[in-house]
């Protein structure tokens, strides 16, 4: 049996998004996935997901707007994370090579993405930030194609009983366009992904990433970078059929399909612009994070308070909305 592969292009986030909801919808495998729910005698009750190999570029992933009107996250409160905020919540791999195949609890985590890009963990305890070393060669030599950032650690993740790491690699690649200005392209590998739920708000903050690196990247090769293409590559991109509802309808539940309430064009003009989401979405979230009431249910450090603090500050002033 063939799994499909699909390759989707468009000039924005959300229109990607959306094309790559429909074609997955449209051409994706039927297949059974290990998060398909069964009832108290063991018959599935979930039918099984569409699932593609897919390759998805978005063109320009500033190009406005750039919020998806669908979301599954608290998108500000994804972001910092993205950026470190949450890092200390990572187990030391001493003991979480103890914890491999029992249970963590909600304190203990397996990793961050940002975790396993900026200190990627070893057996002896030392970390490796890939990252500060994948703008160093980018800045050095902007031809570069090892500029390449993991996340695996194949000595804990394949014992992980939860939270294998979904995204497994970031590429940068920087040419030169016309003006002999850099243009950071960004190329990510995922080994898995919920198309529905995850696709967007990881784009979403990934990118965002991407236009950080980008100033890094400039600031170290004391030249002009800008922001290009992203592309993503899920081996196994899906939708999970609990969603089906959500996605197909279902006329006996009452749940509308989501291409009876969008077309393309609709899906584009409901998402919201940078400006619209900071005010909206980005800052409350982030601004909540240091309320009295989260920073006594998450404790964060202060290093962890100093990036929240970052990141409100740069979304006020639009440093961090290009």
């Amino acid at each position: 049996m063939r799994i499909p592969t699909l390759h989707v292009v468009g000039d924005s986030i959300p229109r990607a998004y959306f094309r790559a909801i429909k074609a997955v919808w449209e051409h994706g495998l039927a297949m059974r996935t290990e998060y398909d729910r069964r009832n108290g005698a063991g018959e599935y009750i979930d039918l099984p997901s569409r699932d593609a190999r897919v390759l998805i570029e978005v063109t320009d992933p500033f190009a406005q707007p750039r919020f998806p009107p669908i979301s599954f996250c608290e998108i500000g409160v994804y972001i910092a994370e993205i950026m470190g905020a949450k890092d200390y919540r990572v187990l030391p791999m001493e003991q979480l090579k103890h914890a491999v195949g029992g249970e963590l609890t909600a304190s203990e985590w397996p990793y961050t993405y940002h975790q396993r890009l900026f200190a990627h963990p070893d057996c002896d305890g030392s970390v490796v930030d890939q990252m500060s070393m994948a703008i160093e060669r980018v800045a050095r030599t902007p031809y570069t194609r090892r500029a390449v950032a993991t996340t695996a650690v194949p000595n804990i993740d394949p014992f992980l009983k939860e939270d294998v790491p979904c995204l497994r690699e970031v590429q940068l690649r920087c040419p030169e366009d016309d003006e002999g200005n850099l243009v950071l392209n960004m190329n990510t590998m995922w080994r898995s992904r919920d198309l529905y739920k995850a696709w967007g708000d990881n784009v979403i903050a990934i990118t965002f990433l991407q236009s950080v690196v980008a100033r890094r990247i400039e600031k170290a090769a004391e030249r002009p970078v800008r922001v290009g293409s992203y592309a993503d590559y899920s081996s196994a991109l899906h939708i999970y059929g609990q969603d089906f509802g959500a996605v197909g309808g279902d006329l006996e539940r009452g749940l509308q399909s989501f291409f009876d309430t969008f077309d393309e064009e609709t899906f584009v003009a409901r998402s919201l612009t940078s400006e619209m989401a900071a005010e909206m979405l980005v800052l409350p979230q982030l601004r909540d994070l240091l309320s009295a009431r989260q920073m006594e249910q998450w404790q964060f450090p202060a290093e962890s308070v100093g990036i929240i603090k970052d990141l409100i500050s740069g979304f006020v002033s639009g440093e961090y909305i290009p």
